[in-house]
């Protein structure tokens, strides 16, 4: 679950502007009946990340977004350690995405026990060790893929009332708050009470975040199934769009082959009529043009194929560096792209089919054609 502020109905909206889970809050969670793991999130958009090339020479990338948090961030947004090992709280270490160990160039790539700096956007430059790197699953969560931490770290020294906390000011002894949490029901069918819990909690005196939101906010709470049917309906919608343009854009196509089909055989009639004076059956005028009509669809489906695919790779590239752009927010997951094999085999059979259909009326217009009638045709 991703557990925040902001505003519950059919389409519930989180806010990132409320800073109003304690460390107490975070406890007395993860002490509910049905919740297995709770870990806050301090989120921080880095402007670069530096390293030091030589004595007086220094390298710098755009940083992503880096999550202050525990070590049980990892386990709940599916993220495995590939080598090194986790972060110690109070320690200047983080670890690192698979991905942001290339930032510097494949052939200076980030290891573990590299140091480096990160410059956060209102202008702090920090020192850190890297000590772990980690991926994302292949069968991670949604919230998984969703969620696009590019570093983690712990929550000291790196997220504290020094930033990002409009409530360490008020509680005695500077404790940190936090925007968003993340949590983990016990199993599948504890979901609904583990949201239960917690809403109960919240919504009580004891919570601290009951008493330090804004009055006119909600405890939002959402779950992967939310999240899942959100997208299901989205992609509902996305898949009707398609369908539609994909139906005009085939009848569109099979007009196109058939007024070709038709125009080939008016230019070709003396031909068709010589061929049958030769002996030609009817069967044989009918497939000649039919096959020229299926080669049409073929090669038209493969060229639509390869454009397709270069176009989509272009317009994830686009959509990626500009979430780039942005700096890094929560649910900043890069967009990945996918291929099924067997769509690019099922869009050539489409392809060969309309093929068939358009050329068939045309094909059989040039069989029936009277041998004289076509050798008198000017």
């Amino acid at each position: 679950m991703v557990i925040g502020v902001g505003r519950t109905g059919d389409s519930p909206q989180l806010s990132l502007t409320e800073t109003v889970f304690t460390d107490k809050d975070v406890e007395n969670i993860g002490n509910l009946h049905h919740i297995k793991d709770v870990a806050p999130v301090g989120i921080i958009s880095l402007k670069k990340i530096i390293k030091r090339e030589k004595f007086l020479t220094w390298d710098s990338q755009f940083g992503g977004t880096m999550y202050a948090s525990n070590s049980v961030i990892l386990e709940i947004l599916d993220l495995e350690m590939v080598s090194g090992r986790i972060f110690e709280e109070g320690e200047r270490e983080i670890v690192i995405d698979k991905s942001i160990a290339d930032v510097f160039g494949e052939n200076k790539p980030l290891s573990i026990g590299d140091s480096i700096y990160f410059q956060r956007i209102d202008g702090i430059v920090s020192k850190t060790k890297i000590v772990g790197i980690f991926k994302r699953k292949e069968d991670a969560n949604i919230v998984g893929r969703l969620t696009s931490p590019s570093i983690v770290g712990p929550i000291s020294p790196y997220y504290s009332t020094y930033f990002g906390s409009n409530v360490g000011r008020v509680i005695l002894g500077r404790t940190s708050a936090y925007g968003i949490l993340y949590a983990r029901a016990i199993d599948k069918t504890g979901v609904v009470s583990a949201q239960n819990e917690s809403l109960e909690y919240l919504n009580s005196d004891e919570s601290d975040a009951h008493h330090y939101k804004d009055k006119n906010s909600d405890f939002v709470l959402i779950t992967q199934e939310y999240i899942v049917s959100r997208v299901d309906q989205i992609m509902s919608v996305i898949s009707m769009f398609i369908t539609a343009i994909v139906l005009i854009s085939l009848i569109a196509g099979g007009i196109g082959i058939a007024n070709i089909m038709f125009a080939t055989v008016t230019q070709r009639t003396r031909e068709i009529g010589a061929i049958k004076a030769l002996g030609a059956r009817h069967s044989d005028i009918l497939q000649l043009f039919l096959y020229q009509s299926i080669l049409m669809g073929f090669f038209g489906a493969i060229i639509g194929c390869i454009v397709g695919a270069l176009g989509s790779i272009v317009v994830i590239e686009f959509a990626n560096n500009r979430i780039s752009d942005i700096g890094g927010t929560y649910l900043s997951g890069t967009i990945s792209l996918n291929y099924s094999n067997e769509w690019f085999i099922i869009a050539t059979l489409v392809g060969v089919f309309v093929g068939i259909i358009a050329g068939a009326l045309p094909a059989r217009r040039a069989a029936k054609l009277d041998p004289v009638k076509a050798l008198k045709y000017e």
